[in-house]
């Protein structure tokens, strides 16, 4: 009798294993990698007002039920999504070192089963989940041991794509896991777009999935048109999240400043104005500052709101062409010069309030617009964007060398480490702030290093070692198999058994993804300041692993698979023969 029960008790394990493997496989990894990276002292930039210390006054004022602090020209500038993930770490007393890695291991499981549809079996998950869990960018200096904002893109790049793509691949099963697939590709979407103002490069993503699900959902004959709308409805619900995660904070910044906008560097008088600028014609060209000293000045002549701070913004304008490489030009970076310019009307009392300052910059755009219809001032073409430099004609040259060059940074996983950085101070105990509002220590100059830390540290860098020696050998593996499953799915047969129309497209998505912003962060590169770092591309490294994995993966599936096939076909014409 005792046997027997524990011959089904084993087998009870046995059956509840092989069920739940790929999550037990998942969660045994997890706990591995937070060994690794848990308490890891982090580098605290407590004088970095314009970053880092934003970032923690924005949560700190957050958490005090201030809403984001009192209005400067600093405000309503960058998304309010990490700070609100810092109040939430703080509130549940988790760790940074610990939350930022849990997030991140949780954005890779809703990729890995987003994308399940895709294979016949489990195996190739593992193997994705594997490589995406130790992507390096998930325990880099700048984008896990820094407190910011980009420790948070490739979790969000992961949430967004894997949804989208489960949204698809589910498009003709069940309505409710539709809905929620939907709505984790919205709240992920939300997220992205209010933690940074450059969160329009996965929107070509999420519209092309949404089309394509559509049209694929309207072309199946079987389904009635009831069934058709609503499910098309559920499709659409990413798009609705964001629209309304929009509306309600934009609607709390009227309340507390008198403004409605959720940032104004995507939609106010100040985004109007600064386009405005751009739009000038330039007298001489200036490598990425597309508003050189001479076209402020003819704009002075034109905008008298602009001339009432001619003092404060040529003084503003000096501080921040610190940035500028030759410091005899004097010149400010296009990426450093909307700072100069809030800084100058912050500094002339402006900034008193959000309706004072907005008012400003309404004026100042109307005196533009009037300044072009009077000829006074000729125009040229700007980009759709506020916060992207106009064009060049040297720029047809100069883009996809640098796109080649991001691109190629990208998957050889260049200049990415992990080490100890000492924080820095702002001389009123700061890096306390940053320590308390994280429950993490950060690193201090001059403590030890512990022998635990430094092994963890070397364990970590051998991996990013790894990726480093095979990401672009891998990458070029992957093109030619993108390559050749475009070919065969030109044979409707091998198409359909292999699947390889749905592979084809999830591929298609997540190489032109982190083409897209390897293709912002390249102009931005060129036109702006310099900009290929891993930290701004932080989006695309995940979705490159992936792209790697299921492309090499997928062709060498149906390379062994028709192998097989054929082997099988011999042996029976043979058997036969016999």
């Amino acid at each position: 009798m005792v046997s027997t029960g524990s011959g089904t008790e084993k087998n009870r394990l046995r059956i509840f294993i092989n069920k739940y493997r790929l999550v037990i496989f998942m969660i045994s990894f997890i706990i591995i990698k937070q060994l690794l990276v848990i308490g890891m002292p982090l580098f605290a930039h407590a004088g970095a007002g314009h970053d880092d210390r934003l970032m923690i006054n924005m949560a700190n004022s957050l958490s005090s039920g201030e809403w984001l602090g009192e209005y400067s020209e600093k405000t309503l500038v960058k998304g309010l999504f990490f700070p609100l993930f810092l109040v939430a770490n703080d509130v549940l007393g988790i760790p940074y070192s610990l939350s930022i890695p849990g997030i991140y291991a949780l954005g890779c499981m809703i990729f890995v089963f987003g994308v399940k549809r895709l294979f016949q079996t489990e195996f190739p998950l593992f193997i994705i989940f594997l490589a995406l869990l130790f992507n390096p960018i998930s325990f880099a200096d700048e984008t896990f041991l820094r407190i910011y904002r980009n420790s948070l893109t490739a979790t969000q790049a992961l949430i967004i794509s894997g949804s989208m793509f489960a949204v698809y691949l589910n498009r003709f099963g069940k309505k409710w896991l539709q809905i929620l697939w939907a709505i984790s590709a919205g709240l992920g979407l939300a997220s992205l777009w209010h933690t940074r103002e450059d969160g329009i490069w996965i929107i070509p993503l999420v519209l092309g999935v949404i089309v394509i699900t559509s049209i694929s959902i309207f072309l199946k004959k079987e389904l009635l048109i009831k069934e058709k709308v609503k499910k098309t409805i559920i499709t659409v619900i990413p798009v609705m999240i964001l629209i309304v995660s929009t509306i309600i904070i934009s609607s709390i910044n009227y309340a507390h400043y008198g403004i409605y906008t959720s940032n104004e560097l995507n939609k106010s008088n100040f985004t109007n104005a600064i386009k405005l600028i751009y739009s000038v014609a330039a007298n001489e060209e200036v490598e990425r500052a597309a508003v050189p000293r001479s076209t402020i000045s003819k704009i002075y002549e034109v905008s008298p709101t602009l001339n009432t701070i001619k003092a404060e913004l040529e003084s503003s304008l000096d501080r921040w062409s610190w940035y500028e490489k030759d410091a005899k030009v004097r010149q400010v970076e296009d990426g450093f010069f909307f700072w100069a310019l809030r800084e100058a009307v912050a500094n002339a009392g402006y900034y008193e309030n959000a309706v004072k300052a907005n008012d400003f910059y309404g004026n100042l755009a109307k005196e533009l617009e009037a300044g072009f219809e009077s000829g006074e001032l000729k125009r040229r073409s700007t980009m759709p964007s506020a916060l992207m430099s106009p064009w060049r004609d040297g720029y047809w040259e100069e883009l996809p060398i640098a796109f080649f060059s991001t691109i190629n940074y990208v998957v050889r996983f260049e200049a990415i480490k992990t080490s100890m950085t000492d924080s820095i101070d702002d001389g009123k105990n700061g890096i306390l702030l940053f320590e308390e509002m994280t429950n993490n220590s950060a690193r201090i100059k001059g403590e030890p290093i512990s022998l635990g830390v430094q092994v963890r540290l070397a364990l970590l860098n051998g991996i990013t070692g790894i990726y480093q020696i095979i990401g672009f050998i891998a990458f070029v593996a992957a093109i030619l198999a993108y390559g050749l499953i475009l070919i065969l799915i030109l044979t409707k047969k091998l198409r359909n058994k292999y699947g390889l129309l749905d592979c084809w497209l999830v591929l298609t998505a997540l190489l032109f993804s982190a083409c897209v912003l390897a293709g912002g962060v390249a102009y931005t590169d060129i036109s702006a300041y310099v900009a290929i770092s891993y930290w701004y591309l932080a989006g695309a490294y995940p979705l490159i692993i992936a792209f790697n994995v299921i492309a090499i993966y997928k062709v060498t599936e149906v390379i062994v698979k028709m192998i097989y096939t054929k082997t099988k076909g011999q042996n029976r014409i043979r058997l036969r023969e016999q």
